[in-house]
């Protein structure tokens, strides 16, 4: 949270003069890996502390499987944009398309192509945006959203040690879906909803933290595929 609070005192990408040193006008590309390195040391630091456990391969699937088409859901909006060529017809002024995710992706973001003429900086960065997107964020974020927040959630007069990992409560489902939407891009509201809601019912049908964690890493590496493929920085 510190480090993305960081990014803030930064203009967007774009929004510096020419002639602006990289680590002003490209501040992501320092703040990211900084970040990466800094939480995979703590999460290192803090590991026997964390409820993970090991899950059979019937859940290990299930967990690919939900992730998959989690974020599958997620990009489609983006991909009907371009199909239906939304921006030729749709009027902003009466409608707020982007907030079904119908807008295009392919703007501003992490774009890693700054690099490009030096190839060791350009696959490092990418190999640590994946290493932040495929365990630095499943693992803190699922600590902090089906963890912490649900468990506190769906039991706060309980000792929150002895609270269990994936009891169903509806108070906790309505709090954590909606909470994680909005920590994300107006344009990313519905994918982020549907996908929340998918992961809380793989939280809440296998009673597994670490369950969770593969659904998150499967669906960040899946994007993660797909924006270096088609260039749509504006996921990332």
């Amino acid at each position: 949270m510190a480090f993305l609070a960081l990014k803030g005192f930064f203009r967007e990408t774009g929004q510096y003069p020419p002639g602006t040193p990289w680590y002003l006008a490209h501040a992501d590309q320092w703040i990211y890996p900084l970040q990466t390195l800094t939480c995979l040391t703590l999460i290192a630091w803090w590991w026997p502390a964390y409820p993970f456990q090991r899950v059979r391969w019937s859940t290990f699937a299930l967990a690919v499987g939900v992730g998959a088409v989690g974020i599958a859901l997620w990009i489609l909006p983006s991909v009907l944009y371009d199909w239906w060529g939304v921006a030729a017809w749709a009027e902003p002024a009466w409608w707020k398309w982007k907030w079904l995710g119908l807008t295009s992706r392919a703007g501003d973001g992490f774009n890693p192509t700054i690099w490009q003429d030096s190839p060791a900086v350009f696959y490092g960065t990418v190999l640590l945006r994946f290493v932040r997107m495929t365990v630095a964020v499943p693992i803190l974020e699922e600590l902090f959203w089906r963890s912490f927040l649900w468990r506190t959630v769906a039991e706060p007069y309980r000792d929150f040690w002895l609270g269990t990992i994936g009891q169903w409560s509806g108070r906790a489902f309505l709090a954590t879906v909606p909470l994680f939407a909005l920590a994300h891009q107006a344009s990313d509201w519905l994918g982020a909803i549907i996908w929340a809601s998918l992961i809380s019912w793989v939280l809440v049908r296998t009673k597994s933290l670490t369950a969770c964690i593969i659904v998150h890493a499967t669906s960040n590496l899946l994007l993660g595929l797909y924006v270096m493929k088609t260039q749509q920085w504006g996921f990332w």
